[in-house]
């Protein structure tokens, strides 16, 4: 049984579109919850069963609404009061749960704690299935459209000699040589070279395996050595699949849930095929380092002597300075060195 009650609020009459002051009587009678709407002069302007009556989910503090059988519409500002009415209701308890309190304080900490680990373990995990879930067509492509933007942003036509060419080819040519088998075959390793003074003595790989060099890097650092390990580390991006890695974590849930869904979409696609998202993307510590030590492995197997990206390194610290560590997201080249002199002694004598 329900206790009689009543609520102040407003009424609005299927008749009129005017609202005009009223109550909501709330009693028992022959067993059955009934609800009235009582105008100002007493008079009943509507009658219903509380089983029959719609009832508007709660919304903020927006007035609640009653909707009886023959569109009568009452509303009243007293959620308090309301909740004698659908106290029990689903939309009631998600109300209550939406007011300020400490148990809301706790749950919004629960929440960010677990965007957290979503961004710092799930998206990593979930990049994983993204790149094995990944056609090599698809890699292929990403790698001509990323080459096609470069080429459109800020690089033209390499200047070297021919003879400068060859003869880096014959070091890249080597360096991939010393892979298994399986790696070689897996994707399409071919050098390129470009001349991009806006980018200094550089080099980078794409994900399906093409690898750019700059003319100032062969220009500023002719020794053999140095070009075998800066190669051997852009290898390793590629064999460990950093590029593809670090694109689908920045480009985040949305993109992974899409893959993993088997619909990219027009947008995915866009972002993915045309390559623009690659080349604003920089590799983290980690990667860095694990592409370091596969370098100085890599360019020692092939039979060049692995301290030449150790001597690039201590180039770059002498001519560019840098941040602390803390401020960047590559290790800074004063350890690099320091890591790269602790692996080298950790190689096998050839």
């Amino acid at each position: 049984m329900t206790n009689p009650f009543s609520l102040d609020g407003s009424a609005f009459l299927p008749s009129a579109s005017r609202k005009v002051a009223a109550r909501l009587d709330v009693a028992d009678h022959n067993g059955q919850t009934w609800v009235r709407i009582i105008g100002a002069g007493e008079e009943e302007l509507a009658r219903d069963i509380l089983a029959s009556v719609q009832i508007d989910p709660a919304l903020g503090r927006t007035p609640r609404k009653l909707t009886f059988s023959d569109g009568t519409v009452f509303e009243t500002p007293d959620h308090a009061g309301f909740q004698h009415i659908d106290g029990d209701s689903y939309w009631s308890k998600l109300h209550r749960l939406e007011r300020f309190s400490p148990h809301l304080v706790g749950f919004t900490l629960a929440c960010l704690a677990a965007a957290y680990l979503l961004w710092r373990y799930g998206l990593d995990a979930l990049a994983g299935i993204a790149v094995a879930m990944t056609p090599m067509v698809v890699v292929e492509q990403i790698d001509r459209g990323t080459l096609q933007t470069l080429d459109y942003v800020m690089a033209e036509p390499s200047r070297l000699p021919q003879s400068e060419k060859d003869r880096a080819l014959v070091i890249y040519e080597r360096v991939v040589a010393a892979l298994p088998e399986k790696e070689r075959k897996a994707r399409d390793f071919k050098l390129l070279f470009r001349d991009m003074p806006e980018v200094g003595a550089n080099a980078f790989a794409l994900p399906g395996g093409t690898m750019v060099m700059t003319d100032d890097l062969i220009q500023d650092f002719p020794s053999e050595d140095v070009l075998a390990g800066i190669l051997g580390h852009e290898v390793g991006h590629v064999v460990e699949e950093h590029g593809l890695r670090r694109l689908y974590r920045s480009l985040g849930a949305y993109v992974l849930i899409a893959l993993l869904a088997g619909e990219t979409g027009p947008m995915l696609e866009d972002v993915l095929l045309e390559g623009n998202a690659l080349l604003s993307l920089s590799y983290g510590r980690d990667q860095e380092s694990a592409a370091d030590e596969f370098g100085l492995a890599l360019s020692h197997q092939a039979g060049y002597d692995p301290a030449g990206l150790k001597e690039f390194f201590e180039t770059l610290a002498k001519e560019m300075g840098e941040p602390p560590q803390w401020m960047s997201s590559h290790p800074n080249h004063d350890n690099r060195v320091q890591a790269i002199d602790a692996f080298i002694k950790g190689l096998p004598a050839r």
